[in-house]
């Protein structure tokens, strides 16, 4: 019998519930695993414990925040280059942005069907590599978005208030998060480069779409897709909280916002250097390091199950 290792967020709601029910479901088909996580960057320890144990499917049953642990440890261990484990995700997050790009929903039924077709697709990946004051570079993996800049700092704002996400929900939680950061928020002073091109300037917010989604629904990055080996850098320059808030409906449609101060490029390899302040990076909704950071995109770097 083939194998799933449910990579399993430890807090989630109704976890007890949700595990009876994959469990029935599954048993009959399948050999079940969970891998349960423990405390913040476990799911990528477990993940490589699941690859070396000979899983099939492996499924994060999450938030974008384990998938990406997931896909870190999936392609820190080799990817699809060592393993034929294929990829997937039961979305029980906050933002749930990754999901929302493909049409992978909250149910059960969906991934059962998904499953038993298991014809994955082949999706690209970002690579992150940052240079350590050690001179050493530290990887780090996205599947969806990584940013600096006011997404960054509202990272920080969403994931230290984990009551507020449990009574407002996700969309109201982020969207409120960015209204708070607004008013503390500096504007970075930033390069971006990549061959033949370069751009120097203050900056509400970089980022580096492989998915269209962030923020719990904001369509940042319209043109944004994962299976063409290129990334959609969004760069809002000089933007202030009444443009934002003008163009926020615009954003939510995934829709293209039309001001002297949005740029939108298609690249496949890129750098961001800081001018003279700290630019904190997020991927996926985590934060992952702090700016001088390389981008790169991995075209074809795991199978997916999509529908």
């Amino acid at each position: 019998m083939e194998k799933i290792a449910f990579i399993l967020h430890g807090k989630i709601r109704g976890k007890k519930s949700i595990k009876e029910s994959l469990t029935e479901r599954f048993t009959v088909d399948y050999i079940v695993n969970f891998y349960e996580t423990a405390h913040p960057r476990h799911a990528e320890g477990l993940t490589m414990q699941a690859l070396n144990d000979g899983c099939d499917f492996m499924i994060a049953v999450g938030g974008d925040g384990t998938l990406n642990e997931m896909v870190n440890g999936f392609l820190k261990s080799g990817g699809r280059t060592k393993f034929n484990t294929v990829l997937g995700v039961l979305p029980y997050g906050t933002g749930n942005d990754f999901a929302r790009g493909l049409g992978i929903l909250r149910s059960i039924d969906q991934l059962s069907s998904l499953l038993k077709q298991n014809s994955p697709a082949l999706i690209d990946a970002g690579c992150m590599e940052f240079q350590l004051p050690d001179s050493s570079v530290k990887i780090h993996y996205f599947d969806n978005i990584a940013d600096l800049g006011i997404g960054a700092d509202v990272v920080v704002q969403v994931n230290g208030v984990h009551l507020r996400k449990k009574i407002l929900g996700g969309t109201l939680t982020f969207f409120l998060a960015v209204l708070i950061t607004f008013f503390t928020y500096k504007h970075k002073k930033i390069k971006v480069s990549w061959d033949g091109f370069s751009w120097e300037g203050r900056v509400l917010s970089v980022v580096v779409a492989n998915g269209r989604y962030f923020g719990s629904g904001l369509g940042i990055a319209p043109d944004a897709r994962q299976d063409d080996g290129l990334f959609e850098v969004v760069i809002f320059a000089d933007l202030s909280i009444i443009d934002y808030l003008k163009h926020y409906a615009t954003v939510r449609k995934a829709k293209h916002v039309i001001h002297p101060e949005a740029h939108y490029y298609r690249v496949n390899e890129l750098s961001v250097e800081p001018v003279g302040n700290l630019a904190i990076v997020e991927a996926d909704g985590e934060i992952a390091g702090q700016a001088p950071v390389i981008y790169k995109c991995l075209p074809a770097a795991m199978p997916f199950l999509i529908p």
